[in-house]
């Protein structure tokens, strides 16, 4: 049996110790617990593009037993950076609109990396709103879906998100059960807990 997993921070295991997070994120507990082989291609600041990206374009998903999906926040966008040949995530953390960073630190890390960021906040200025974000995480939703059902592959889907989406996901992360760090990430006992809740939904 192999399972394939993707999301952002969360199933990734963020803010697990380095030496434990493999063997003690929910993903590796779902997989040990039904005796299965573990694909986690998750990544830290992930957007719902690069998750849809991955599952239809870089993965056979037929040769799975099961996916497991955790969607995260729709403000998340991605860009191809052609001189470096890699894809990179573009969050509203990448303009002064956000204090999620310390803002002169961000700029000088985008500048490096040659991320225009006056043209980033004109985009979430302008362009990208509650609207647009919701309709495009319920298209990445269907579209999620409706693959997985072409490959006869059954899906669980949970987000992060819950407490803005409209959509119905199997699995609602973002609930007081589920422990977290102090950098919002859930606690060894937050994985175990989803992990449970997983195995109970299959």
């Amino acid at each position: 049996m192999k399972i394939y997993f993707d999301g952002d921070s969360w199933t990734r295991g963020n803010e697990i110790d380095e030496e434990h997070r493999k063997s003690r994120r929910f993903s590796a507990l779902v997989s040990k617990k039904l005796g299965a082989e573990e694909k986690n291609i998750s990544k830290g600041g992930a957007s719902n593009n690069r998750i849809v990206r991955q599952l239809l374009l870089e993965n056979d998903i037929s040769q799975y037993d099961l996916v497991i999906i955790q969607m995260t926040y729709p403000e998340r966008s991605e860009i191809f950076r052609e001189r470096a040949k890699k894809w990179m995530t573009i969050t509203i953390g990448d303009t002064p609109l956000s204090n999620w960073y310390p803002w002169q630190q961000r700029k000088k890390w985008l500048e490096k990396k040659g991320i225009n960021h006056h043209f980033w906040t004109q985009y979430y200025k302008e362009v990208y709103n509650e609207t647009y974000g919701a309709t495009y995480e319920m298209i990445h939703a269907a579209t999620i879906r409706s693959h997985c059902k072409a490959n006869n592959v059954p899906l669980i889907l949970m987000t992060n998100n819950n407490l803005v989406s409209k959509e119905k996901f199997d699995l609602d992360l973002e609930v007081p059960k589920y422990p977290k760090t102090v950098g919002a990430h859930p606690t060894e006992q937050g994985h175990k807990l989803i992990s449970e809740d997983i195995l109970r939904l299959l």
